[in-house]
């Protein structure tokens, strides 16, 4: 076998082994089917449940007639114990307490705002697992990647070792280059152990989270065409409908600034002596509690420092957003770069591949200086693959840091 034709052989392995995963690709799941299974393995869901069970309640309450439970009561006296003439009294009613104005209105509102959280919540939960498939699956695929690529190198590596052994028992070649083939293969299996455990150990990260195995055929995003904030992005949304749900929740505490007054609706009837009829009579009474601000300011305070931490909250989550935003866009523009400059460099180092090949057939250059452009040779087209994928994955960042969600 000539110098030329186990060269070719040995880069054509190489080619075939780092394109096989993406030849045997197989159909997989979309994105937004990742994010639903993904969603449905994760508990943060029932915040929002949670949520809107608050404002059932709330809204039970602004339905009600009354402020609170009406209470029945029944009093009897009787003078037995005392000047014993048989006198006898009985007394009843039922006491309602009233709504002070607004009061139920508010109640309202307060239950329209936390409906309005819960809806959002839902929305805002769905992005956070998108987030987390999203940089689970590019983490992995990754990694994968990387993992195959090693396993060509390896693949590679043996063939041209194959070569070698046959060339130095025809003499072709000193016995130093056999040793040198044997340390590239050592060097190449260490490498494909570390890049299989680690692909390993990202895909069963990503296997836990979503429920499902990482795809073969990695989903493609495209990059919104709009990259400016919107007031829809879910989680400007939530904090600024938390802002609305605490002022809700302040005005409704500020109605309930003194006890609600109540009406007492009974009769009494009295027996003077015994042996005498019973005299009946029918009443009504209104209580009105005064001074009950003090007791109410605690809870006042609450809610409006809940207010303020709303307020805040907000504004820090619409910095977070937009640095996050900027990040994205800078990040996607570098990781195009990026591919141009390795597709660049990888075609230089097919070219010094080519040359370096034709030199070694011809004697002109020895097995050093080829299994060192060979190397590079493979490391370019890594490189491209890594960078390729690093790309998809800006891409998908930036979606993210925009609020998109897979649907």
């Amino acid at each position: 076998m000539t110098r030329t034709s186990w060269c070719a052989r040995w880069l054509a392995v190489a080619l075939t082994a780092s394109s096989a995963a993406s030849m045997a690709a197989a159909p997989a799941p979309s994105l937004a089917e990742m994010v639903t299974t993904a969603a449905s393995h994760n508990p943060g869901m029932a915040l929002a449940e949670a949520e809107r069970g608050v404002a059932s309640a709330l809204q039970s309450k602004a339905e009600q007639p009354f402020a609170g439970a009406p209470t029945a009561n029944l009093k009897y006296q009787t003078d037995a114990v005392g000047s014993g003439t048989g006198y006898r009294e009985w007394e009843g009613g039922i006491e309602v307490p009233l709504w002070l104005p607004g009061q139920s209105d508010a109640y309202a509102r307060e239950a329209e705002r936390t409906r309005s959280v819960s809806d959002t919540m839902q929305a805002a939960y769905r992005l956070q697992v998108s987030g987390d498939v999203r940089e689970r699956l590019w983490s992995a695929a990754i990694a994968r990647s990387e993992a195959q690529q090693a396993h060509a190198a390896l693949a590679a590596a043996r063939t041209l070792l194959d070569d070698v052994q046959r060339r130095v028992g025809a003499g072709e070649l000193p016995r130093s280059d056999r040793l040198l083939a044997e340390k590239a293969v050592l060097e190449r299996e260490e490498a494909a152990q570390l890049a299989d455990t680690r692909a390993g150990q990202l895909g069963e990260r990503f296997r836990l989270y979503t429920g499902m195995p990482l795809p073969d055929q990695l989903p493609q995003e495209t990059a919104a065409a709009d990259v400016n904030l919107t007031p829809d992005h879910p989680q400007l949304r939530l904090s600024r409908d938390r802002v609305e749900q605490a002022r809700a929740r302040r005005d409704r505490v500020g109605k309930t600034r003194r006890s609600s007054p109540s009406v007492w609706l009974g009769g009494k009837s009295s027996q003077a002596v015994a042996g005498s009829g019973y005299d009946s009579a029918v009443g009504i009474e209104l209580s009105v509690p005064f001074g009950g601000s003090a007791h109410t300011a605690p809870e006042l305070a609450t809610a409006e420092a809940e207010l303020t931490r709303a307020q805040v909250d907000h504004a820090n989550a619409q910095r977070a957003v937009e640095d996050e935003l900027a990040q994205a866009k800078l990040e996607l523009e570098r990781a195009k770069a990026a591919v141009g400059q390795t597709q660049r460099r990888r075609d230089l180092a097919e070219q010094s591949l080519t040359l370096s090949q034709r030199a070694f057939a011809l004697g002109e250059t020895d097995l050093i200086r080829l299994l060192q452009v060979q190397a590079d040779a493979l490391a370019a087209r890594h490189d491209l693959d890594i960078r390729e994928l690093e790309r998809d994955r800006a891409v998908s960042r930036l979606n993210q840091a925009l609020g998109v969600t897979p649907q």
